[in-house]
């Protein structure tokens, strides 16, 4: 009975744990004595069977502990902030109630190791959607439209502002917009990816074409500049417009990153 209890209270310990620490990342707070909110959730755990009270009582008690480890483990200024934490705990800790519930529905009884392993699993899942999540509004909330206008072309796509793109021209002193060879062919269809990527292009063929020698972010000792008659950056109603805009043609990869094609130049923002 001891080693039940002690493995009944250890589970319960992780189970909080993980609930504490994805409410954090859900909120993009990190927790606070996170540790101390699930051994008092874990203890409140054991003991509650003990005086059997009424589905109310016990619902009342929860939700009594639930703020109990809110207040402990995350910082909050205003009551409606506190609503927000306590009502996001609650959600979480309701995923994984459903999950060993469903678990169970479809295997009958099942061990307190399966129900570790089950919330684990939960944790493990959610965690990578979180991050995801996070990473997604990251993305969108630096990504702008932009449309270049060259000659007769014009080319939209979305662009990301990269506060570590510092790139700019040395002959003409612009700040360079790094683009994929995908958005680059869209201006000039004649120049094959072997021939950009190995920099055996005719710049002459190009607005302004020319190399210049860099050590940083394009991954390379040199990259191909050109210029667009002009550019225009959106972020829902406001626009800013420039003219003879500098273009890089960047293989580094970037896009991988941010999911996007075009990395902005934050002195075009």
């Amino acid at each position: 009975m001891e080693i039940i209890i002690e493995l009944s209270f250890c589970i319960n310990f992780i189970i909080n744990a993980f609930i504490i620490r994805l409410t954090g990342l859900f909120l993009k707070e990190r927790a606070r004595l996170w540790w101390l909110g699930a051994i008092i959730g874990a203890v409140i755990a054991l003991i509650l069977p003990l005086f059997h009270l009424s589905a109310i009582f016990t619902i009342l008690i929860e939700l009594f502990l639930a703020s109990l480890l809110v207040a402990i483990s995350f910082s909050f200024k205003k009551f409606k902030r506190f609503l927000i934490i306590l009502a996001s705990f609650i959600g979480i800790t309701f995923i994984f109630g459903g999950g060993c519930y469903a678990f169970k529905e479809a295997f009958g009884q099942i061990s307190l190791l399966c129900v570790l392993l089950v919330a684990s699993i939960i944790d493990i899942v959610a965690t990578m959607v979180l991050k995801w999540r996070n990473k997604t509004r990251i993305i969108d909330t630096f990504s702008y439209s932009v449309k270049f206008k060259l000659g007769e072309k014009e080319v939209e796509e979305e662009g990301y502002l990269d506060s570590g793109n510092m790139l700019y021209d040395p002959i003409t002193k612009k700040p360079i917009i790094l683009i994929t060879y995908e958005v680059f062919s869209k201006f000039y269809q004649d120049i094959n990816y072997l021939s950009a990527f190995l920099k055996n292009v005719d710049v002459n063929k190009l607005r302004n074409g020319h190399y210049i020698k860099i050590n940083s972010i394009a991954s390379g000792t040199n990259i191909l500049v050109f210029t667009v008659d002009r550019l225009e950056v959106r972020k829902e109603d406001k626009v800013k417009s420039y003219d003879n805009v500098a273009i890089g043609l960047s293989f580094s990869g970037f896009e991988k990153g941010c999911g996007r094609q075009v990395l902005l130049h934050s002195e075009l923002i």
